[in-house]
């Protein structure tokens, strides 16, 4: 069927006028070239962290585990660094720029003296490339040995160049928080070491051009370097406890007689609190921020949720508050959304003792206040649905 269409094609340019069909047959021969390349190319898209380096494994010949290579990529966030590493059981080699075949080989071996810049190297040593080797570098005086890494979004560190390694490593300062990062790995190179009591020879018998290009999200810690933030969250949460704490003995559940100086003393401090303590309308990525954050939003829906215990609430009919249902409707769905999104046993443990604990200002509000309008009605439809939700998706 292939050979069919091919035939139907060909048959087809031929007919055209012969400019056109030239034409053709160029922009053709272009598209399956650059598509040879593309195809050729190995694109990873991989992620790294702090706590996670990523490890890519490469088979370098079929059949052959010691043939087998480890590409590591590590990211320090302090140092902000990213270190590539080519890891083997062979020994290995790369080239630290492009260089020509007729460059550095000479009667078959390799000079460390001509590589164009500077190599540790013993000079006793030979480097001597074998016949399978000579034989599939084509043409061999043409021939460039390619740059083993190429890069976006970094910066190399100063590094000692070897001729025989046990694994190559390179170490990158990052450049740019947010910005992409690429690495592409090019031409690797294996030998084989033979030492003698009297001279040390090395046998480079392998060479591929991996050309595996990895573009790299790197994931940095979001708590990273906020320890000062952190500890004036707790802070802040810690302050509102004992405010709340205070306030909640002397004018909540332990009731104390109603007077009319009481009542005022109750009104003052509850305002000046509700003053100093406003609610914290801010989201952070650090997940140990935002619990705090939400736990001091908790602590003010309380505050402001306190109703004096007097003996004169037994007469009073107490409105219920529309719009303090709803908000305590509307953070508890926030904290069920984080609930599952986070992996985190301790952040759902506390987000879900959060919860309960709005239930409970919920329902202590409304069991001490009257629902006699349809918006009030309303609203506690709608935090009886908002706790029904919390309680199938987060406890059972």
């Amino acid at each position: 069927m292939l050979f069919r269409f091919f035939s139907l094609y060909l048959f087809t340019l031929f007919r055209m006028d012969r400019m056109k069909w030239r034409n053709i047959l160029i922009y053709s021969f272009m598209f399956i070239c650059l598509g040879h390349v593309s195809w050729a190319r190995t694109i990873k898209r991989i992620s790294v962290s702090g706590n996670e380096p990523y490890v890519d494994h490469v088979s370098l010949q079929d059949g052959s585990a010691d043939m087998d290579l480890l590409v590591k990529f590590v990211f320090d966030e302090p140092g902000n660094c990213l270190t590539v590493s080519l890891i083997s059981y062979r020994r290995l080699f790369v080239f630290q720029s492009d260089v020509r075949y007729s460059q550095v080989v000479r009667c078959f071996k390799l000079r460390p003296s001509k590589l164009p810049y500077v190599v540790d190297s013993d000079e006793r040593a030979r480097y001597k490339l074998t016949k399978s080797l000579r034989k599939s570098i084509r043409p061999r005086r043409k021939h460039v040995f390619k740059r083993w890494i190429e890069y976006e979004g970094l910066q190399p560190q100063p590094t000692d160049y070897k001729m025989v390694n046990e694994y190559i490593e390179q170490r990158f300062d990052v450049l740019y928080k947010d910005a992409p990062v690429t690495v592409t790995l090019r031409d690797l190179l294996l030998m084989d070491e033979q030492v003698t009591p009297t001279k040390k020879k090395y046998d480079l018998f392998f060479q591929t051009d991996l050309n595996r290009k990895y573009e790299i999200a790197i994931l940095r810690d979001p708590c990273f370097g906020k320890e000062e933030a952190i500890q004036a969250a707790m802070t802040c949460v810690e302050n509102i406890k004992n405010s709340y704490s205070a306030f909640d003995r002397s004018f909540g559940e332990a009731s104390v007689p109603y007077s009319a100086d009481s009542r005022e003393v109750f009104t003052r401090m509850k305002a000046l609190l509700v003053e100093q303590y406003p609610l914290w309308e801010e989201t952070n990525p650090c997940p140990e921020i935002q619990a705090n954050i939400d736990l001091y939003n908790s602590y003010v829906d309380s505050i402001r949720g306190v109703m004096p215990a007097f003996e004169e609430r037994r007469v009073e009919i107490l409105q219920l508050d529309t719009d303090y249902i709803l908000a305590l409707a509307k953070r508890m769905d926030a904290h069920v959304s984080r609930w599952l999104l986070s992996s985190d046993p301790a952040e759902r443990n506390d987000l879900v003792a959060s919860c309960e604990e709005i239930i409970r200002q919920a329902r202590s509000h409304i069991g001490q206040a009257s629902a006699s309008h349809e918006r009030q009605r309303a609203a506690i439809r709608v935090f009886n649905a908002a706790e029904e939700y919390f309680h199938k998706t987060c406890t059972e």
